[in-house]
This record gives structure tokens, sequence and C-alpha cells, in this order.
């Protein structure tokens, strides 16, 4: 009955609260926890909250101190990015939601979206440095807050897909002298915890370059991440390419065509496109591990709002401050995985067309 799109509304709603016993456990649980935990929560959360005004009317109130956040945004959001050139992240924001909206509204532009997020990185990194186009310079360090885990994600993702399809191919190669490496590389990233591997590049990165050649905790801290997740990704696609016929290939052969050519123009795309869930998953443990960017100096949007923390006159407030900032992460991975549902859907609204 859950899945009869001409059943009634009430039908659908009961299917779906009380469909089996673990719908129905859900559902009882659920309900327990409202009508227990419900009304203290709303009150605390809305009902007694204190909307403006100063630390005192928080404390006296006792409700959630919202004003807290009102008072401290600029600094949750950009970190300690100079005031008077707050226009510039803002400016770089505004135009990631513009290529989400427009993203979400038409899925199958995917090379489009791409291209058009390659470009934002690109734009927001000179918005952000500046020393360009009259624009005052402003130092890494001084970036902070959601730009930051915008531009780490963006150059993380775009540099770890790419990595990830290179290890996948080496891990299913004939070539021993290939695959033995790549395998050994995927195992032991995928059994290293991200807190450690960032560190460690943090840390032993700037052992291996040249003398005088210097990377700075930005880019240091991406590249981290990055080596992380392209050991995710290559083992996400590498189940996909199992799963293909064998066929395919040999079609391909049959054709003429060769291994490259193979590559990209059949095994690849069906690779790439049975992959999207948990390429999704993948992008949404990334977006979440930028929280670590703490640990080596750099203030994202965690770190950034936990520095708010630090003005004594409104310490104490770090509920309202850590759900703030859980709902802008859940606002951003909410999104991540509807995208990726409306361009599977898609996908397979042309297949059986």
């Amino acid at each position: 009955m859950n899945g009869n799109p001409s059943a009634t509304l009430p039908a659908r709603l009961w299917a779906s609260l009380f469909g089996d016993s673990i719908r129905t456990a859900i559902t009882i649980l659920l309900a327990l926890f409202v009508i227990f935990v419900g009304p203290e929560l709303l009150n605390w959360l809305l009902l007694d909250a204190t909307w403006s005004g100063s630390a005192e009317n928080c404390r006296v109130n006792g409700g959630a101190c919202w004003a807290f956040i009102g008072v401290k945004l600029n600094q949750i959001v950009f970190g300690a990015y100079p005031t008077p050139e707050l226009w510039r992240p803002i400016l770089f924001l505004a135009i990631l939601v513009a290529i989400a909206i427009f993203a979400y509204q038409r899925p199958r532009h995917i090379r489009t979206v791409f291209v058009s997020l390659f470009v934002a990185l690109i734009v927001g990194v000179v918005l952000m440095r500046g020393d360009v186009l009259g624009l005052q310079r402003v130092d890494s360090a001084r970036w902070g807050g959601l730009p930051i885990t915008m531009i780490v994600t963006l150059a993380g993702l775009g540099s770890a897909f790419p990595l990830g399809v290179l290890l996948m191919l080496g891990s299913a190669s004939d070539n021993p002298t290939l695959r033995v490496p790549c395998r050994l590389y995927v195992d032991i990233v995928r059994g290293i915890p991200a807190i450690t591997l960032v560190f460690m590049t943090f840390a032993i990165v700037p052992l291996l370059l040249p003398q005088g050649m210097m990377i700075d905790k930005l880019q240091r801290a991406a590249l981290g991440l990055t080596f992380l997740t392209a050991a995710y990704v290559a083992e996400a696609l590498r189940g996909a390419l199992e799963a293909l016929p064998r066929g395919q290939r040999e079609a391909a052969a049959a054709l003429g065509l060769g291994y490259w050519q193979t590559q990209a123009l059949i095994i690849l795309p069906q690779v790439i496109a049975n992959s999207m869930q948990p390429l999704a998953n993948i992008a949404i443990a990334f977006v979440k591990n930028t929280s670590l960017l703490i640990i080596i100096g750099l203030f994202d949007l965690l770190g950034a709002a936990r520095s708010s923390l630090f003005d004594g006159d409104w310490q104490g407030f770090y509920r309202e401050l850590y759900l703030f900032v859980g709902f802008i992460y859940l606002v951003i991975c909410l999104f991540l995985e509807a995208y990726v549902a409306k361009m599977d859907t898609e996908r397979r609204a042309r297949i059986y067309r």
C-alpha cells in the first residue's frame, strides 16, 4: 500500500507509520519522546528563549539565549575576517547558494554544475585573499567560519575524486605493480582515523618539501582530507566496477576501443552513475570532517563558533552555539543527500522511458 500512488493520503500515512513492526516501534518511541520531552524542550527552545538583549537577560529568563547567536553571528560564520571586507565572503557564499539552487532545479546539468563550482572556488579564493583588482590582501590565517569550510570542501572533493578514480583503476588492474600499491594505499588510509591523517599531513608534508618551499596550513589541511577521501572514493567506485558485467569490456575490445577509451566512454560513466549514493555519503562525511581543521589552528565553521565563547560576558551558552552550528551542517548535508537523490531519480527516469 505504501508504494501505491493511488492510495489515499490517510492510508499512505498509516502505512508509513505502522506498516510493519519496525515502523510501529519507531513511531511509538517518537510519540513517547514528544509527550515526555517535547514540552520542556519547546519551552527552552522557543517560549522561554531570549531573542535579543544582554547576557544577563538570558540568564534571568533561563531559556535558550538566541541573542548570543545574533551578537556573535559574524564571528561564528566568518571568523576573524576583517569586518569592513565581509562583503567578500558573503558574495562567495551567495554564489554557492545560487549554484545550489540551479543544481537542484536542473539535476541533468551535472557538467555545468561542476564547472560552476570550480569557477566559484577560484573566485572564492581570490575574493577571500584579495591583493588583486584593488582588493585589500587578507592573510589566510584570518580566514574562518563557513567560507573556509566550503573552500576546503570544494578543493578537497574536487581533488579527491580524480585521485580516487586513478586508485580504483589501479586496484582493478591485472598488473600487480599497479594493483598492490593502490590496494595498500586504500587499505592503510581507510584504517587511519581522519584526525590522525590530518595531523600527520600537517606535520610531515613540510619535511618532504624542498628547502625554502612552504605550503600554508589551509592547503595542508585540504591535502590531508583529500588523501583520506580519495581512498573511500576508490573503494566505492571499485564496488560498482566489480558489479559491471565483463561483457562490457569485451564488447568495447571488439569495437577496437583502447583501454582509456573503454574506461572513459563505457566503464566510468556506468560506475559513477551506480555509485552516486555512496559518493554522496563520502561528500557528507567530508563536510563533517572539516571540523577537524581546528586541531591545526584553522578556524572552520566549528572552530570560529567555539572562539565566540571566549568572550567572558557570553560564556556558558555553548548549547545554543552547537545547535546553531549543527543546524548549518545539517542543512548542507541534507541538501547533498536531496540533490543526489534527485539526480538518481532523473537518471532512472531516463533509463525507463
